[in-house]
């Protein structure tokens, strides 16, 4: 990105069906990095403030960092940059696979989509040839058969593709790349929708530049080495993260039942020493990446056998197995399946589901909401028909629930706000807070709503003789600290399986790039990113006051496992995120102060 190169953005006009070329802006790169924390900066300087996110003034950007589609290991991640249509605020999506390396090679670092179509289109990216193209024949079609379909049609393309939850709407429908990986959370899918694009296929035939390419070699083979002799990585690439449904179970915090209690009776059946025995078929790996945890599975037996899948995740297999009480792996992948091929995000419409069985039990919705569907723990067929009524928005339920938890309890009434598992409208993932307080403050705090992603603070919680899982004391600076240098790490982009230190993030960036950053400078930067999002939801108009978590945590205790009657103390968590604003240099009210923006070089967005 110097020393003679510059990168290109590829600005896509659908209004005019138009194309534009821009230089990739070095001296935000220096500070923003790239992916999240610079396509952050791009959403910032060029939405009007108070764009409806499905409007045609919405940007959607897919942005790559200065590592991406090169050899440092897991550099195949992109990342999906837009307004959120379920939160109202800043979204980045993440995704693996080949599709962000091949517009790298194809000579872009990001694709900025504007306006909206007339018509159902899809985009053909040849290296600098854009063509749109009619998409009416794949319109409402499933994800997998419209990736095949491009394949058969553009050639070996790389695909971003929307199934028909993004077509109606769903406002956590995903984004599918290279036919199994997706970006879900917040909605891009709808987003996507909304400008009536489809897909987006495209091939690349050239090289991505690197400022000193022999020393850039010597360090990411040197990174390659440290990554393969890691102890973890033979577990990672055996098990895939499926790997952590034991222990978090076995711990007593994966969700149950919607979040009712923390412990599965059979959570020994949806492991992933199960899902080995009876699911999986083979590994796979995105762009150059060693790790190679994909899970290749097939249903082998029973009314679902022949369906085909990559995964399930930990997360799907969290919020859709135990979170619904469905206790057969193969039950779970086929769940699982139906969600990928109609295109929504497996946290969130677990979240979903298990609110929808909750409410059904409770009163609040009934059988005729539900279209006739007489849904229940564990009752997969039904929960099935439900799916597919949520992607199609069918039944007075379904389309309730495509809004999301939030919305659907302010519909919904009767209280039902006290069970639906959220954080500023984005569901939970799978890691109940009152296993490990620190994931508390993390959810209460995420930039986008309710993630893991952005502090991960469980091993540490649980494995750490210096942290107590069970208190807020010490989870500030913790919490503080993971979230600056994740968003550093997700803007280079990588992927947060990798054991990566940040020296050697440091060094392939700059030898990447021609850039002189140190450690130093590199956290600064995720600092600055973190920031600036905080003052991009501020402006769309996010309340701190919404740095909340859901009341169950703090007021329904399990009834079993090794957490039970444990309940988040509602004193010690307003007492973190007090700490955890004074260590950012906000003020008490969660806003940064002027002091911190001139630290960061952010005074203009103030």
């Amino acid at each position: 990105m110097s020393g003679g190169y510059t990168g290109k953005i590829l600005v896509i006009d659908l209004n005019t069906r138009s194309t534009a070329v821009e230089d990739t802006y070095i001296d935000a790169a220096k500070n923003f990095i790239g992916a999240k924390g610079l396509g952050a900066k791009l959403l910032f300087d060029r939405l009007p403030k108070g764009t409806d996110p499905l409007s045609p003034e919405n940007i959607l950007m897919f942005t790559t960092g200065p590592l991406t589609g090169t050899r440092a290991q897991t550099s195949g991640r992109g990342t999906v940059v837009t307004k959120s249509p379920q939160t109202g605020l800043f979204l980045d999506s993440h995704f693996g696979g080949i599709f962000a390396a091949e517009m790298k090679k194809a000579g872009w670092d990001f694709i900025i989509v504007n306006g909206r179509f007339d018509n159902p289109v899809y985009i053909s990216i040849t290296n600098d040839s854009v063509e749109f193209k009619d998409a009416s024949e794949i319109w409402e079609k499933e994800c997998l058969e419209t990736h095949n379909w491009l394949q058969k049609t553009e050639g070996r393309v790389k695909t971003a593709i929307i199934g028909p939850a993004g077509e109606n709407l769903v406002k956590f429908s995903a984004i599918t790349f290279d036919g199994h990986r997706h970006a879900g959370r917040g909605g891009p899918g709808a987003v996507m929708s909304s400008k009536n694009l489809k897909a987006i296929a495209i091939s690349g035939s050239g090289k991505v530049p690197i400022h000193d390419p022999e020393k850039f070699s010597i360090t990411a083979r040197a990174v390659l080495k440290k990554i393969q002799d890691n102890d973890f990585i033979p577990i990672r690439r055996k098990y895939g993260t499926p790997y952590w449904v034991k222990p978090i179970n076995d711990w007593g915090f994966i969700p149950t039942r919607n979040y009712q209690e923390g412990y599965f009776e059979q959570g020994n059946t949806i492991n992933a020493e199960t899902m080995r025995e009876r699911i999986v078929d083979g590994s796979g790996a995105c762009w150059n990446c060693v790790i190679a945890c994909w899970n290749k599975s097939s249903i082998k037996s029973g009314s679902h056998k022949g369906v085909s899948l990559v995964g399930p995740e930990y997360e799907t297999l969290a919020l859709m197995g135990s979170n619904l009480g469905v206790g057969s792996v193969e039950e779970v992948a086929y769940l699982n399946e139906r969600c990928n091929e109609l295109g929504m995000d497996t946290i969130s419409l677990g979240g979903v589901l298990g609110f929808a069985i909750e409410a059904y039990e409770k009163g609040v919705i009934t059988k005729g909401d539900l279209g006739g569907i007489d849904v229940g723990w564990g009752k997969t067929e039904e929960m099935a028909r439900l799916i597919d009524d949520i992607a199609h928005r069918r039944s007075s339920a379904g389309d309730v629930l495509a809004e999301g938890v939030r919305i659907a309890a302010e519909k919904l009434g009767k209280n039902s706000e006290e069970y639906a598992v959220h954080t500023k409208g984005l569901e939970i993932p799978g890691y109940d807070p009152r296993g490990a307080f620190g994931m508390g403050l993390a959810y209460a705090t995420s930039d986008r709503g309710g993630c893991h992603q952005r502090a991960w603070t469980v091993r540490a919680e649980v494995m750490d003789p210096d942290l107590d899982r069970f208190s807020f004391k010490k989870k500030a600076k913790l919490v503080k600290e993971v979230q600056d240098e994740r968003a550093a790490f997700f803007s280079l982009v990588l992927c947060d399986f990798a054991p990566i230190s940040e020296r050697d993030c440091v060094d392939m960036w700059n030898l990447a790039t021609g850039f002189d950053h140190t450690v130093e400078s590199y956290l600064l930067a995720g600092e600055r990113i973190w920031n600036l999002i905080r003052l991009f939801n501020l402006r769309e108009g996010l309340d701190p006051t919404e740095d909340k978590l859901p009341p169950r945590f703090f007021n329904d205790s399990f009834t079993k496992g090794p957490v039970k009657g444990i309940v988040l103390s509602k004193e010690g968590f307003q007492q973190s995120l007090k700490e955890y604003y004074y260590l950012r240099g906000w003020d008490a009210k969660g806003i940064p102060t002027e002091k911190k923006l001139k630290e960061l070089d952010l005074a203009k967005y103030a």
